[in-house]
C-alpha cells in the first residue's frame, strides 16, 4: 500500500470537517465553511496586535494563533479559540459567545463528542501546571449553552485528551494524562453517574484516540516517556492485550467508512520517540500496521514551535479522499492536502 497525493487545499491550516462535497478549513482566525449547503466564512474576534501577528505562519505557530476547534450539530456549528467558545448559527449568520474555558484556550482535534440524542461532550485540555480541577462540559441544545457535567478534583489528573461516544454502549469514553496515576480510561453514562475508570494510571492508559468494536475497544499509547504500543481490551473480562509497536506518540486515530484504520505518530522529546520523523499507518484488521508514509520534522525548537504532528479530520471518509493536515513538519508545516490510499 502507499499514499497519494491528490490536491492541496488553499488557505487552509486545519481541516475540521471533510465528508463528500462538505469541508470547513481554517486559518488563522477565519473558518471557512461549506456544509450542508450552507457556504460562509466565520471571522472569529481578535485583536489589533493579534492580528499583525497573524499575517504569518511563524508568528502564527510560536504563540498558537492557529489553533481552533470546529464541531458540526445540526444547523449550528461550535468554535472554540482562546479560551473562548462560540455558537455559530448558520442559517442567521449569527455568532455568540456561549462559554470560557478554565483551563485550555483549545482542545485537541476529534475531541468533542455527539451521542444518539444529538448531546454534545468535551473536556478542558490545557497545560495546568497546578493540577487545577478539570472540567467536562456538556451541551444539549447544539452547544448553544454548556454546563459543567463532571469534574477531576485538584491533583487528580493534567488534562482530559478527549470524549468519544460508544455506539455499541452508548455510553461516554473520556481519556485523560499524562503522568504516573494520571493516566484515567473512564466509561460513564450522558449524565456521568458513577462513571466507571478503568486501568492503574500508567502510561500503558495514556492515550488521546480510541477505536470502539463490538468486542473490544483498540488504543495507542500517547506517550514520549516509553515506547508507544497498540492496546486491545476485552468489553467483558477488561483484559488488555498488547499488539504492535510505534516510532513514537500517536495522538490521532481514523477510521475510514471502507475498512481501513490509520494512525499517526508524532516528532516530541523523550525516550519513547524513535526518530525525527510523524509517521503515518493504516491497517485492514487492528492486528497487522503498514507505514504509509513519514514526514521528517523541521529545524525550528519543538518547546517554542511545536511538536511533529500529523492530524485528520471529522467526518466520514473513505481510502479514495481524506484530508491530513501537518504541523511542525519539513515542507507541510500549516498546510493541508487531500489523499488516498492505493492498495
Amino acid at each position: 500500500m502507499n499514499l497519494e497525493r491528490i490536491k492541496k487545499l488553499p488557505s487552509s491550516e486545519v481541516v475540521h470537517y471533510y465528508s463528500g462535497n462538505d469541508i470547513i478549513t481554517s486559518k488563522f482566525n477565519k473558518v471557512k465553511v461549506k456544509y450542508n449547503n450552507y457556504n460562509c466564512t466565520v471571522k472569529l474576534p481578535s485583536g489589533l496586535v493579534e492580528n499583525v501577528f497573524g499575517l504569518f505562519r511563524l508568528s502564527r505557530r510560536a504563540l498558537r494563533l492557529d489553533k481552533c476547534n470546529v464541531f458540526t450539530s445540526g444547523k449550528f456549528l461550535v468554535l472554540i479559540r482562546k479560551y473562548k467558545v462560540y455558537s455559530y448559527n448558520l442559517e442567521t449568520n449569527e455568532l455568540k459567545e456561549t462559554l470560557t474555558l478554565k483551563n485550555c484556550r483549545n482542545i485537541l482535534h476529534q475531541s468533542l463528542c455527539t451521542n444518539k440524542q444529538g448531546e454534545l461532550f468535551f473536556g478542558e485540555y490545557g497545560n495546568n501546571g497546578d493540577r487545577k480541577p478539570v472540567n467536562v462540559y456538556k451541551s444539549t441544545d447544539n452547544g448553544q449553552s454548556w454546563e459543567v457535567i463532571y469534574q477531576f478534583k485538584a491533583g487528580e489528573i493534567k488534562h482530559i485528551h478527549g470524549c468519544y461516544y460508544d455506539k455499541y454502549e452508548d455510553k461516554i469514553w473520556t481519556l485523560t494524562g499524562d503522568f504516573e496515576n494520571e493516566n484515567i480510561v473512564m466509561k460513564s453514562d450522558a449524565n456521568f453517574t458513577d462513571p466507571e475508570r478503568i486501568g492503574d494510571g500508567s502510561q500503558t492508559y495514556r492515550t488521546v484516540s480510541i477505536i470502539f468494536q463490538k468486542d473490544a475497544v483498540h488504543w495507542i499509547m500517547d506517550s514520549p516517556i516509553e515506547r508507544s504500543y497498540h492496546y486491545e481490551m476485552d468489553r467483558k473480562s477488561y483484559e488488555i492485550t498488547k499488539k504492535e509497536g510505534f516510532p513514537g506518540p500517536v495522538w490521532y486515530v481514523k477510521e475510514l467508512s471502507d475498512g481501513y484504520f490509520m494512525a499517526a505518530s508524532s516528532v516530541e522529546i523523550g525516550d519513547g520517540v524513535f526518530d525525527n520523523y510523524a509517521h503515518l499507518f493504516v491497517s485492514k484488521d487492528l492486528e497487522t500496521w503498514t507505514e504509509l508514509a513519514k514526514f521528517k520534522k523541521d529545524i525550528l525548537p519543538m518547546r517554542y514551535f511545536k511538536w511533529g504532528v500529523i492530524a485528520f479530520a471529522d467526518g466520514e471518509q473513505s481510502s479514495d479522499s481524506f484530508p491530513l493536515f501537518f504541523e511542525a513538519l519539513n515542507k507541510v508545516d500549516g498546510k493541508s492536502y487531500t489523499y488516498k490510499i492505493n492498495d
